[in-house]
């Protein structure tokens, strides 16, 4: 059995006992008074407390700090989103001059059409380079081919229906040629663009197409094409518009 405290918890004796019992209070040297069972207790619970004061401010400090990123987050998204609105903003142009005359045969018609696509895609590998040279775009661009807009590959190009007024096209200022195995290309890198070329008055619209913008690849910021790039008539719809056909010129 061990030996009991040379002082006595109840009394403070420190008196030699014979035994566990105390010569001066009779009380066993081993138990503990209530006041120290209490003051033990006490002590306890203070840390208790505290421990859980801690966790809440953590939890509070944690929250805090989400909801500053989340407002960082949508700052950025917006100040994204304005970026993309600007850099697809519609450009303007005409190219009058190679207006056809009003009984010009169909193949002159056609011709007259055609000139007016290659403008187009000289105006934009303009624009493109200027846009690399700002640092916008990567570099260096070498010329722009203009497609149909349609993904039907057996679809004509616009130009060539005498009865289509607005021509629409999928446009990209190429950077290079991706080759295949055989050293054929097979794709073009480049920067997407799109054209809506009026044939009655030889005027035209084109903007820069930016995709979707994400991080690891979850979309963040989705900039619909302003109307005026498509010459789109139709309501909104996917990323897009609704295609609404166009009143064909009158064929002669």
């Amino acid at each position: 059995m061990a030996s009991p405290p040379d002082t006595c918890p109840h009394c403070a004796s420190t008196r030699p006992a014979a035994g566990e019992r105390c010569p001066d209070c009779g009380r066993s040297r081993f138990s503990v008074p209530p006041r120290r069972r209490y003051g033990l207790l006490t002590a306890g619970g203070g840390l208790a407390l505290l421990i859980a004061a801690a966790i809440a401010w953590s939890a509070h400090v944690a929250s805090d700090r989400r909801a500053a990123e989340a407002v960082e987050q949508r700052s950025a998204i917006a100040a994204l989103r304005a970026r993309i609105t600007r850099r697809q903003a519609p450009r303007r142009g005409a190219a009058t001059q190679l207006l056809p005359a009003p009984n010009a045969s169909d193949e002159d018609r056609r011709t007259a059409r055609r000139a007016l696509v290659l403008q187009v895609e000289r105006v934009i590998t303009h624009d493109a380079r200027r846009r690399a040279a700002s640092g916008e775009l990567d570099g260096p661009i070498q010329d722009t081919h203009c497609g149909p807009i349609s993904s039907d590959p057996r679809r004509r190009p616009d130009d060539e229906i005498l009865t289509a007024p607005i021509g629409r096209y999928n446009c990209t200022a190429r950077i290079r040629d991706v080759p295949g195995a055989d050293g054929a290309a097979v794709a073009v890198l480049g920067h997407p663009y799109v054209a809506a070329l009026d044939f009655r008055r030889f005027t035209y619209v084109y903007c820069r197409n930016t995709p979707a913008q994400g991080e690891r690849g979850v979309a963040l910021v989705f900039v619909r094409l302003d109307r005026a790039c498509l010459a789109a008539r139709g309501r909104a719809m996917g990323s897009g518009y609704a295609d609404v056909p166009d009143v064909p010129i009158a064929d002669r």
